[in-house]
Parts: C-alpha cells; structure tokens; sequence
C-alpha cells in the first residue's frame, strides 16, 4: 500500500548537493532505474522535474527521448515548476523536443513562473514561505491558502496561451 518512487537519473552530477539528494534518497531505499520507457509502463503517475525553472540552452543527450516519452505518455505527468524543455518566459519550444508537451498538472513552487500563460492543464502553487513583503516587492501574484495548507489549485486559463 502507498506509493512507490523510483527514480531516473541519468546524467548525474558531480555536484555535492546532487550527490547528498541521492544518497538521501538510497537510504529511503528508492531505487534508481536505467529505463525510463519501461519504468513508465509500470508507474501511476510522472513526477517531471528534470530542469530547474533557470534551464537554458538546447537539450542534449540523453534528455530528446525522455521529454518526446512525458509528452506522450498515456499516465498523468505532474512537472515542478517548468514542464521540461519549455522557456520560463517563452513557453513550450515551437520546435523539437517538448513542443508537443503539456503535463496533466503544473506544480509551481512559491508563485507561477510566466510560463504559466501557455499552461493547459491543472495548476498548483506550493510553498507558504513567501512573506507578503517580498511578494509585493517583486510584483509576485501568490494566492490565497485555506487554513494552514501548503498548497493551493490556482486557475490557468485553460487554453494554451499567453494571458
């Protein structure tokens, strides 16, 4: 009973940080696979969170046939801040790997990134550690949480474009 993370990792980084994650997460005994297209037969959901929001540049093996696989995978995909190969400010590619992607829910950490405007699908916001100050500086939007949630379902305008 419960869920059952596995984790590719393909490329890993020599990044003490990146290093620190993954042994936290052999501890936890989370298993690590070489395969994603088989793993994803066998998986319920898709946790996609394998560029940072401050991705730039093309994308390079052996990512192309991942992000083509989220983008036409039959089980809901649920990215973290960016869906995988779109531009924070510009949206899904117009060509390539991505331009046909579009994950089932979009899980935006402290506000949405402008990308947000090309988004269909649904739309969270986590992460109430923003204080109002910083918000209202910066010009961030950040909704209005129920009671002490973490999370909140925001509106996306459904249809794919720039609002």
């Amino acid at each position: 009973m419960g869920y059952k993370p596995k984790m590719f990792y393909p490329k890993q980084s020599k990044n003490e940080l990146y290093q620190r994650l993954v042994t936290q997460l052999q501890n936890l005994s989370i298993p690590f696979v070489d395969d994603f297209s088989a793993s994803l037969k066998d998986s319920d959901y898709v946790l996609d969170s394998i560029f940072g929001f401050s991705f730039t540049g093309s994308i390079r093996d052996p990512f192309p046939p991942v992000i083509e696989a989220l983008a036409h995978s039959p089980i809901p995909v649920l990215a973290v801040d960016s869906p995988s190969s779109w531009n924070i400010e510009e949206g899904p590619p117009k060509e390539g790997p991505g331009k046909d992607y579009n994950p089932a829910a979009l899980i935006s950490l402290t506000a949405p990134k402008p990308l947000v405007g090309w988004f269909r699908g649904r739309h969270f916001v986590g992460g109430r550690f923003l204080p109002t100050g910083t918000a209202a500086k910066y010009g961030l939007d950040i909704p209005s949480y129920q009671g002490v949630d973490q999370i909140v379902e925001v509106p996306t305008g459904g249809e794919g474009r720039k609002l």
